[in-house]
């Protein structure tokens, strides 16, 4: 397990209040991670019982500990209809899934090899991928984007109508920066998205600090959610302030792990587990927490979302923050009973105890 003393962040202000209720409202506090099947935390975390869980399975304990989660898979490939129909039937009642939005639509350079049939027909004949694979956000039309909005809307509609849909998230890749084109394009997404919780993550600083006011003016009118990031502190990040611009805020845990942000920035390419590995000290969850709490009253609902994924860091650090936000824990003795009695092979399924799921 990572050690919890690489890097820090500064105390933040006070939150940027942009969105205002009409009059005081319950604030529902939800508390998740990034992903439920990061690599990391199968190969080497025991949150998991068994690291030979199937998919279904691993989403079936999932929801039995968290309330919510990220799908990150969606970043590098279109979101599938059906995928989200098994996610719909796997899951609790009130669950939530927040869906993050292909490279292709947050500035990010698609893989090559994942484009759908679709997009790939759409590619220019002179268009090479470069050394990584992917092949440069310029080369696609506007028909291209239109179509992965299109497709993006459909496969989200069986989470929107089961009622599990929480955000989708835009994380707008780092040379995105704060100009009117941008601000145009994120404004144009409320009507892409009918009726979805659109939420933004910007990672340059031309955003925040250096056009605080602009940004989140446009993104309160427009509707959009501002997602407020604890990261490092490096050359040209983005405020860890928290602002309110919608009824939902969303707090992103990246971790503290300077060191990893720095080589990147250096073009070392680091690994995930280098560059957001670590465990959050229990005196940090409490003042991020404290940020949180501070929209009590004016946030309708404040994701709590862990992405410092190394082993079980997420896990652990996610279990404290309920604890400090007062929600109750799951037994993990009756979860895995529960688990237990439905591997049980049953008469009636003889394809395998996997059927429970």
């Amino acid at each position: 397990m990572p050690k919890s003393s690489r890097g820090s962040s500064p105390p933040s202000p006070g939150p940027l209040i942009r969105y205002h209720p009409d009059g005081p409202v319950a604030t529902e506090y939800r508390v998740g991670l990034c992903a439920w099947q990061d690599r990391s935390m199968v190969e080497e975390g025991s949150f998991y019982p068994l690291k030979s869980m199937k998919a279904e399975e691993r989403l079936w304990w999932y929801s039995r500990f968290f309330d919510c989660v990220e799908v990150n898979s969606t970043f590098y490939a279109p979101l599938s209809a059906q995928n989200a129909v098994r996610w719909v039937e796997r899951t609790p009642p009130g669950f939530l899934f927040s869906v993050k939005a292909y490279a292709l639509l947050t500035g990010h350079h698609p893989d090559a090899e994942r484009l759908p049939p679709p997009l790939l027909a759409m590619v220019p004949a002179r268009a090479r991928p470069n050394a990584r694979g992917q092949l440069d956000n310029a080369v696609f039309g506007p028909e291209a984007r239109e179509w992965a909005f299109a497709a993006f809307r459909e496969a989200l509609r069986p989470l929107a109508d089961a009622g599990k849909l929480g955000y989708v998230l835009f994380q707008m890749a780092p040379w995105v920066k704060y100009g009117e084109r941008a601000l145009a394009y994120l404004a144009s997404l409320p009507a892409r998205l009918p009726g979805t919780t659109v939420a933004v993550e910007f990672r340059d600083a031309s955003w925040l600090p250096d056009h605080t006011e602009e940004t989140l003016r446009v993104l309160a009118e427009r509707g959009l959610t501002y997602v407020s990031v604890d990261a490092p502190r490096t050359p040209g990040s983005v405020a860890t302030a928290v602002a309110l611009t919608s009824p939902t805020a969303v707090i992103r845990l990246h971790g503290r792990n300077r060191e990893g942000f720095m080589k990147q920035l250096r073009g070392q390419e680091p690994s995930v587990a280098e560059k957001y590995g670590y465990l959050y000290k229990r005196e940090e969850l409490a003042e991020i927490v404290a940020r949180g709490r501070a929209l009590e009253g004016q946030a309708r609902r404040v994701y709590f979302k862990l992405n410092n994924n190394v082993g079980d860091a997420p896990a652990i650090n996610g279990e404290e923050i309920k604890e400090l936000l007062g929600l109750e824990p799951a037994d993990r003795g009756a979860v895995e009973q529960q688990w237990r009695r439905r591997r049980r092979p049953r008469r009636d399924a003889p394809e395998g105890p996997e059927s429970a799921w």
